[in-house]
């Protein structure tokens, strides 16, 4: 998979999927961050603990075929 970051701001520039329900998946999945910090995140303003990486990237895998 490609960087989760990567991938997370190319869905959301191509509209395939907002920041929320990018950001719901990534909670629903487990993640800590709160929408304003995923946001930075996001657009390269702040980093995340390696766990919510991974948490990030299993929301994106676990909901592929929403923007596939």
């Amino acid at each position: 998979m490609l960087d989760p970051r990567m991938l997370a701001q190319v869905l959301v520039r191509d509209d395939n999927v907002s920041l929320r329900l990018l950001w719901a998946w990534y909670r629903g999945n487990g993640g800590n961050a709160g929408l304003m910090e995923f946001e930075a995140y996001l657009y390269e303003l702040t980093s995340l603990d390696a766990f919510d990486l991974k948490i990030l990237a299993w929301a994106l895998e676990d909901n592929a075929l929403e923007w596939s």
